[in-house]
């Protein structure tokens, strides 16, 4: 006999066998056993949930000769009919390939006819999503007011697509994803009739991957099944199938991008593609490590059951959480995310995990609120290690030294005795605020329009765009073009804005300066009348005013 699939093997046979689908096996059930079968019905959910499964078992369920509390006992001719395919009773229409309306004109030509064993004749439509607008049309005359053996059973994945005029006339039941360790108990009762052997982590990573779908993680264990040595399935293996990588590995990773060590990482992506792993499968098994921080993050307790994980596996992820801020982990894992994506669609895969990697290392150096949050997030999380070191004696805080304390007070005492003396000798007068003086002029000028910038604009207009020609004896010249003669220069020159003026700049020299506007060509003309009158004020220092006469005519 030729080998069958284990998804074959194993789909149910009555509604006991079927998984995670509690409420819609109540209900059809419950039916079956008081003789109310509606003439349609929906049911719709992901793939490998048991749509078609269920079908299958509510046709025969409903023309069983020897029906057990609702299930088909399998035994009869209609239900070994039905089961060998040998009866028109049950029709199944993969709608994906028979789409047009003449096939479903085709299909509902049969429809009037009896069922030739049992009492009810059952259209299976499969992917009803895919049918054309003629062929619902065609099918909603019939949907509407069947004849009384007649049951459609119509099944999809995309219920949105089916028009309202068909949703409203049908029976409508959602199916969910299976729950994880419900698959990993019909997986190990799979391998035990086989005589196979399972870790209890390889069968956890199986039943991940198949995310909620039944049908797929019996295809991949029967490829592990296939490849498995000695009748053992190891986690290695596993991972090895799937193309993924160990935990260790993505911890590992994790590491070094709390530690901002971008060669660190890039040496991690290099190892990670010279083992043979794709980049896009490792983004997604990456995208899940961040979700399992953030849920650590949010859930206080018992978290490994919301993500399928051991309980030590729970306490490893809040160790690592610890590391990281919750807006620093929502961004990488939006990156992640929207890097997966783009990495179906790129010539390099490689090169968009590693530049997704990178960002991921990058602090958030940007001014919006989302940024300053991530960052204030970042010093939280480096203050809670720090007081968890503390608490577990790893680290320590230095005693003082001796006589370290005694010193430490006389130079209090020193200090406010200066400050005091200090405080005696200042005059009353209002000074600028004491700082160091700049001894660069630009930096004074520059911190001179900083300030404008905050307390006068309209004068920083003026300003900022004319030419500094630097500071000699407390005087800081400034030029202006000469376009601007009746403008700029008149406003500055004006009493009131350059007592403004001279104040701000004093502020930002640290001592009393002033500022001199002049026009452009002047300025050569300013600075020799100054250097006469420097010579004028030291002639009359060394021989007195009254000993020197200057011909003003020859100066």
């Amino acid at each position: 006999m030729a080998y069958q699939a284990l998804y074959r093997r194993w789909r149910p046979m009555t509604f006991e066998q079927v998984l995670g689908q509690t409420a819609a096996v109540k209900a059809l059930r419950n039916q079956i056993e008081v003789g109310r079968i509606a003439h349609a019905y929906l049911f719709c959910g992901c793939r490998g949930t048991g749509k078609t499964t269920l079908a299958k078992l509510m046709s025969r369920a409903v023309n069983c000769l020897n029906p057990n509390h609702g299930d088909p006992c399998g035994q009869c001719d209609v239900c070994r009919a039905i089961m060998n395919e040998s009866t028109m009773d049950v029709v199944e229409m993969d709608a994906a390939s028979h789409s047009r309306v003449e096939e479903m004109r085709e299909l509902l030509d049969q429809v009037p006819y009896p069922p030739q064993m049992g009492r009810y004749k059952v259209y299976i439509i499969d992917e009803v999503h895919m049918l054309s607008t003629s062929a619902f049309n065609a099918l909603l005359k019939t949907l509407e007011e069947p004849p009384e053996h007649i049951v459609f059973i119509l099944a999809t994945t995309e219920p949105h697509k089916l028009p309202a005029t068909i949703l409203s006339r049908v029976q409508r039941y959602d199916f969910g994803r299976i729950p994880s360790n419900l698959m990993v108990e019909r997986m190990r009762l799979a391998l035990d009739e086989m005589s196979f052997t399972a870790e209890e982590e390889a069968l956890q990573m199986v039943a991940r991957a198949a995310e909620g779908a039944m049908r797929d993680a019996f295809s991949i264990l029967d490829m592990c099944v296939a490849g498995a040595e000695g009748g053992a399935i190891t986690a290695a293996q596993v991972r090895d199938v799937l193309g993924t990588s160990d935990k260790d590995f993505l911890f590992t990773y994790a590491e070094l991008l709390a530690a901002y060590d971008a060669g660190g990482v890039m040496r991690k992506v290099d190892e990670l593609m010279r083992s043979g792993r794709e980049p896009q499968v490792f983004l997604r098994e990456m995208s899940a490590h961040m979700r399992a921080l953030l849920t650590v993050k949010a859930v206080d307790k018992d978290a490994a059951s919301i993500l399928d994980v051991t309980d030590e596996d729970e306490k490893r992820y809040r160790q690592q959480a610890e590391q990281f801020s919750s807006a620093r982990l929502l961004r990488i894992l939006d990156d992640f995310v929207k890097a997966e994506g783009e990495l179906r669609f790129a010539s390099t895969p490689r090169i968009g995990l590693e530049s997704a990697s990178l960002r991921a290392c990058q602090q958030n150096a940007g001014e919006s609120s989302e940024a300053l949050m991530e960052r204030i997030g970042e010093l939280e999380a480096q203050l809670s290690q720090l007081q968890s070191k503390l608490d577990s004696g790893a680290y320590t805080v230095a005693a003082p030294a001796e006589g370290s304390a005694a010193k430490a007070g006389k130079a209090a005492v020193k200090a406010g005795s200066a400050a005091s003396a200090a405080s005696d000798d200042a005059t009353p007068a209002a000074e600028p605020a004491a700082k160091p003086i700049p001894n660069d002029a630009k930096l004074v000028w520059k911190e001179f329009l900083s300030i404008l910038s905050k307390n006068e604009p309209p004068l920083l207009g003026l300003l900022r765009n004319e030419r500094f020609l630097g500071e000699e004896n407390d005087t800081y010249r400034v030029q202006i073009a000469r376009a601007k003669k009746d403008f700029s220069y008149v406003k500055l020159n004006q009493p009131a804005r350059k007592e403004k003026l001279n104040e701000y700049l004093s502020q930002a020299a640290g001592k009393p300066v002033k500022l001199e506007v002049v026009l452009e060509g002047e300025a050569v003309n300013t600075a020799q009348n100054d250097a006469r009158e420097a010579n004028e004020q030291m002639l009359f220092q060394t021989f007195g005013r009254e000993n020197v006469q200057i011909d003003e005519g020859k100066a």
